[in-house]
C-alpha cells in the first residue's frame, strides 16, 4: 500500500496543505502475525483478510497468549499456574470476556488490513502476566510473602484495570467528548474510568454473591473468603489515588500497562513500517527493532528497584525507580513509545478512518436526542439506549465493536437520513475521508483561525445541494474536522522516572541524561511532535 501525497491546491500564506490518501486499496493480505488465536469478534463483513480465529472455551493464559510465547520466554516470564479465581474471571465472567470485542488499537486494523485485531482481552491477560512476573520479584523489597493476600490483589488489579473501555476503545470517549478537543470532558455514560468502577462492582456481585442460594451455602470455604478479600483489596488498590509502588506500576511514565502495550504494539505496527510516507519519517530510523523492543523489556523489569530515600537523602515512602543498567533501556522505551503511539499508530489513514466513524456516531446520536428514531432506520435497541446514554451496566457489558460495525451496516441500507446514510455508506465501502497536513517550509505549521474557516467553507460549498439537510443541520460537523495533535515523548514535569545509579546517587532521568551526555536522551528531552490536519471527504480538495 502506497499513501499518496499531492502539492496543495491553495496555498494558505505559506502554509502548505499537502493531501493524503485516505482509503485502502484491494490487495488481498491477510494478517502476517496473531496476537493471540482466540481474537474473536473480526468484523469480517468489512475487514478484508480477517480470519476468525475463536474456535472453542480455552481455558488457559498459554493459549490466549501463544503468539507471545517466544518473546514472553526471551524476557525470562514464565507462565504460572493461574489461581481459580484468575481462571474464572478470564474465562467464565461476560463482564471480562466482553473485552474480546473492544479493539486495542480502534480502527488501525479497518484501515490497513494486513494489522491483526487485538483487543483489550489480550493486552489485560498480557498485562496480568508482567505484573505476576514483576511483582513476584519485588515480593522480598516489598516486605511480603508469596501468598500474602495484599500481593494476589495487586496482580489482580493488572487483569481488570480496562474493564469499562466501550467499542473501541478511546475513539467513543473522543467522539461524544464536550467540548472537542483536549479541554473537552468525556461524559460518564461514555468514561471508561467510570464504567471500570461500575463494572468492578458488577464482578464481584457475579463472583461472590449467593443471593441466598441454599445450595450455594455449603460450598463457602476459606478458599472462597479469601477470594472476596483479595477482590475487595484489588477494588481498594485501585481506587486509592497516593502513590507507592504498586500505584506506580499501575499508573506512571514505566507502568506495566504501558510496558504490555510496548511489546503488544510494537508487534502490531509492523505492518505499517512499509508504508512510503513512514519510511520517509526521519524519526523512524530511532524505532527499536523487535527484538530490541523484547530485550528493553526485559532489562527494565530486571531493574526495578524499590527506594526509600529521596534525591536529597531524606527518607521516605518507598518508591520505585530504575537501576542504571537499565537507563539505556528505558531511554529507548519512552522514544520507542512516543514513535509508536504518533507516527505508526496515528497513521494518517487510521486516522480518517477514526473520524468517519465519530461522525456516523454523532449524527445518529444527534437522531436519537432528537426523537428521529424514523429517520435513524432500524437500530438495535442497545445501540439506541447507548447513543441516548441512558445504558445500565448490563446494557453496557453487550456492548462490543461487532454490534457497531453491525448496526453501520444497517443504517447503510434502511436509513432516511440524509447525512447518515451518506456516512455510512462511505464507512461501508472503506471510502475514508481525507486528510491535509498542515506544513510551512517542510514542517508542521498551525493554520490561522482565518485559514481553518476558509477551509471550512470550502467543505460546506462543495456539499451545498448535494446532501439534503435541514436548516439546523451543519455540514461543517459531519463533512469537516481540524484537528491539531502535539505531545513530547518524555514529561518532566511531573512524576519523573528516578535512576538509581551504580555509585548509589539518586538522579531524575533529566538530570541523569544531561550529566552523562546521552545522544539518544538528548532527542528524548528535545523531541516535540505536532501535526495538523484537516480531515474531509476524499472527493474535496482544498
Amino acid at each position: 500500500m502506497k499513501e499518496s501525497t499531492e502539492a496543495a491546491i491553495i496555498d494558505f500564506n505559506g502554509i502548505n496543505i499537502v493531501r493524503k490518501n485516505g482509503n485502502t486499496n484491494n490487495k488481498s493480505l491477510v494478517p502476517s502475525i496473531k496476537p493471540t488465536n482466540v481474537e474473536g469478534h473480526y468484523p469480517r463483513f468489512m475487514l478484508h483478510g480477517a480470519v476468525n480465529l475463536l474456535h472453542e472455551d480455552v481455558r488457559e493464559l498459554s493459549i490466549i497468549l501463544e503468539s507471545f510465547l517466544p518473546y514472553l520466554n526471551r524476557i525470562g516470564i514464565e507462565l504460572n499456574e493461574i489461581s481459580p479465581l484468575i481462571k474464572e474471571i478470564i474465562t467464565g465472567t461476560e463482564i471480562f470476556r466482553r473485552l474480546k470485542g473492544v479493539s486495542q488499537v480502534e480502527l488501525l486494523p479497518f484501515a490497513f488490513k494486513q494489522v491483526p485485531w487485538f483487543t483489550r482481552y489480550t493486552h489485560s491477560c498480557l498485562t496480568y502476566v508482567f505484573a505476576d512476573h514483576v511483582l513476584t520479584k519485588l515480593v522480598p523489597k516489598l516486605n511480603l510473602n508469596k501468598n500474602d493476600t495484599y500481593l494476589e490483589a495487586a496482580k489482580l488489579c493488572f487483569l481488570i484495570h480496562d474493564l469499562g473501555h466501550g467499542p473501541f476503545s478511546h475513539l467513543t470517549e473522543r467522539a461524544f467528548k464536550k467540548p472537542k478537543g483536549k479541554g473537552g470532558k468525556i461524559p460518564k455514560e461514555y468514561d471508561h474510568e467510570y464504567w471500570t468502577k461500575v463494572l468492578l462492582s458488577e464482578l464481584k456481585d457475579t463472583l461472590f454473591e449467593a443471593n441466598n442460594n441454599p445450595y450455594l451455602i455449603s460450598h463457602t470455604n476459606n478458599l472462597e473468603n479469601k477470594n472476596v478479600a483479595v477482590f475487595t483489596k484489588a477494588i481498594e488498590i485501585i481506587s486509592k489515588e497516593h502513590t507507592n509502588v504498586v500505584s506506580q506500576l499501575l499508573s506512571s511514565q514505566i507502568d506495566l500497562d504501558r510496558l504490555s502495550n510496548y511489546l503488544g504494539d510494537r508487534l502490531v505496527v509492523n505492518a505499517i513500517l512499509e508504508e512510503d510516507d513512514v519510511k520517509s519519517e526521519d524519526m523512524i530510523k530511532h524505532l527499536s527493532s523487535f527484538n530490541d523492543v523484547v530485550d528493553n523489556i526485559k532489562r527494565i523489569m530486571n531493574n526495578f528497584v524499590i527506594l526509600e530515600i529521596d534525591e536529597n537523602n531524606n527518607k521516605c515512602e518507598p518508591y520505585l525507580a530504575i537501576h542504571e543498567d537499565a537507563a539505556n533501556p528505558i531511554i529507548h522505551y519512552l522514544l520507542d513509545r512516543h514513535i509508536i503511539r504518533y507516527y505508526l499508530l496515528k497513521h494518517y489513514r487510521r486516522e480518517t478512518a477514526n473520524n468517519l466513524l465519530e461522525k456516523i456516531l454523532l449524527r445518529s446520536q444527534a437522531l436519537v436526542r432528537n426523537n428521529q428514531l424514523d429517520a435513524l432506520g432500524k437500530t438495535d435497541l442497545l445501540v439506541q439506549m447507548w447513543l441516548f446514554g441512558n445504558h445500565t451496566d448490563a446494557e453496557f457489558v453487550n456492548m462490543d465493536d461487532q454490534l457497531v460495525f453491525n448496526q453501520i451496516r444497517k443504517w447503510s441500507k434502511h436509513t432516511n437520513d440524509p447525512i447518515l446514510h451518506d456516512l455510512t455508506l462511505r464507512f461501508t465501502a472503506h471510502n475514508f475521508f481525507c486528510a491535509y497536513s498542515c506544513e510551512k517550509d517542510g514542517k508542521p505549521a498551525k493554520p490561522s483561525k482565518d485559514q481553518i474557516e476558509k477551509a471550512k467553507d470550502k467543505v460546506v460549498k462543495n456539499f451545498n445541494g448535494k446532501v439534503k439537510t435541514n436548516e439546523d443541520d451543519s455540514l461543517s460537523d459531519y463533512y469537516f474536522t481540524y484537528d491539531e495533535t502535539t505531545s513530547k515523548p518524555y514529561h518532566i514535569d511531573k512524576d519523573e522516572i528516578i535512576v538509581y545509579t551504580s555509585s548509589n546517587k539518586i538522579q531524575r532521568l533529566s538530570k541523569y541524561i544531561k550529566e552523562t551526555d546521552n545522544e539518544i536522551g538528548k532527542l528524548l528531552l528535545n523531541n516535540e511532535f505536532e501535526r495538523y490536519l484537516f480531515i474531509v471527504p476524499s472527493e474535496v480538495h482544498l
